[in-house]
């Protein structure tokens, strides 16, 4: 007969799962230049990095597993740097970096889109939309195109304003902290950002883009 297995207790059977790092701990890693840090920095911001990207891009392809590699760069450049920024909340702090990348984007590929209008005249958008459903799609593709070459055409911080507020949902008071400006100056970036959005939605006869 073989020797009995001794009987677990309860607390063998049910073992505690490890508590995560706080952010704070996390921070303090990072700065530290210890390699969990930075593992756990990623596996924290992740979601609201990628979460930025595509709100304000609308795709995950192309240049998409790029875009969220130079925002991390930008993060871990920015918590590590010789000038280094009080962070007050990390996922939001991380989502303006993803926007601020978003936004150097969007510059980037209206300047792509105009050299290629330019040397494609006669290649017109209804050409580059699959159908079913041509009209629509075109409508709804000319005011994200509209948006997104607006954007990329403004002051930087006046859309990046409009895109913590109006895009990601973040208050006032957030934006400020952020940014590290006065709630007052946040409020007049946001309604600029707004006078100039619809400025622009007049001129090209675009109604709602907003």
């Amino acid at each position: 007969m073989g020797v009995p297995k001794p009987e677990m207790t309860a607390l063998q059977e049910v073992a505690p799962k490890p508590t995560p790092p706080t952010p704070e701990a996390v921070l303090a890693g990072v700065v530290a230049g210890e390699r969990w840090a930075h593992a756990a920095l990623y596996d924290l911001l992740f979601p609201v990095v990628a979460r930025t990207l595509q709100k304000i891009l609308r795709d995950s392809s192309g240049d998409y597993e790029d875009l969220v590699q130079v925002s991390f760069e930008r993060i871990v450049r920015t918590l590590t740097g010789e000038r280094r920024v009080e962070v007050v909340s990390l996922s939001a702090w991380a989502g303006s970096i993803a926007a601020h990348v978003a936004l150097d984007a969007l510059r980037s590929r209206s300047r792509e889109r105009r050299l290629f209008e330019r040397e494609s005249p006669g290649l017109s958008l209804a050409e580059r939309v699959p159908a079913p459903n041509l009209e629509q799609k075109l409508e709804a593709r000319q005011k994200l195109a509209f948006l997104q070459d607006t954007l990329s055409r403004m002051n930087a911080d006046q859309a990046q304003t409009l895109i913590l507020h109006d895009v990601l949902g973040h208050g006032l008071g957030e934006i400020a902290s952020i940014m590290g400006v006065t709630v007052a100056a946040a409020q007049r970036r946001l309604s600029r950002g707004h006078q100039e959005l619809l400025r622009r939605a007049a001129a090209r006869g675009i109604g709602g883009a907003r």
